[in-house]
């Protein structure tokens, strides 16, 4: 079983410092899994010592139920119990996941048994919420955010940036060089006051 946990961090182009690295959440954990299933369900090691009331089914029957989780399209709980060879319980993982694959093998000489691997995410429950557009207001309030309404064109005033105007009026700091293009600028830095930008 692999586990890994991913970065969201962001990296941005900057005028006059070059990239910066901006850190974000921890990224949702994944997590894959080669699973054998044997078609002869008497083996030694087929065993249930973990989970006494669990029975054991043949193959057919976990291949269905991956099937049924995809196309369910609801989050599982995946629960795992780690022993030591001398009993010793370290961890447990128990966390609501989605089944984003899964790929199931057969051998020729192993009829009947499957290997598969599993792909799990971790799942994070999305708590909606609701908003009122109004039509005479200048901001839309969704998710505690605002969303300005785009002009068309902007008045370059003292102090301001590029990178500032892209981020303030765009929504996008990343949109500087749209910006640059679209007003036919090669000298970000030598902005007038009083200048008019296109905005789009």
């Amino acid at each position: 079983m692999i586990t890994s946990i991913k970065s969201n961090n962001k990296i941005y182009e900057t005028i006059g410092i070059g990239e910066v690295n901006i850190l974000k959440d921890i990224g949702i954990r994944e997590i894959k899994m080669k699973i054998y299933l044997p078609n002869d369900i008497n083996l030694p090691f087929v065993q249930n010592k973990y989970a006494p009331n669990c029975i054991i089914e043949k193959p057919i029957f976990y291949l269905n139920k991956f099937r049924e989780f995809k196309i369910n399209k609801k989050p599982l709980r995946l629960m795992i119990t780690r022993v030591l060879s001398n009993q010793q319980e370290i961890f447990k993982t128990n966390i609501l996941v989605s089944l984003e694959e899964y790929l199931v093998f057969e051998r020729a000489g192993e009829e009947g048994d499957f290997f598969v691997e599993l792909v799990f995410k971790e799942y994070r429950e999305n708590k909606i919420k609701k908003f009122t557009l109004k039509e005479d207001k200048k901001y839309i309030i969704t998710n505690n955010r605002s969303h300005k309404e785009l002009a068309k064109i902007y008045t370059v005033k003292k102090g301001d940036t590029l990178w500032d105007i892209a981020k303030r009026e765009l929504n996008d700091e990343n949109l500087y060089k749209h910006l640059m293009k679209i007003n036919n600028i090669t000298e970000p830095r030598k902005l007038k006051i009083g200048t008019i930008l296109k905005l789009s």
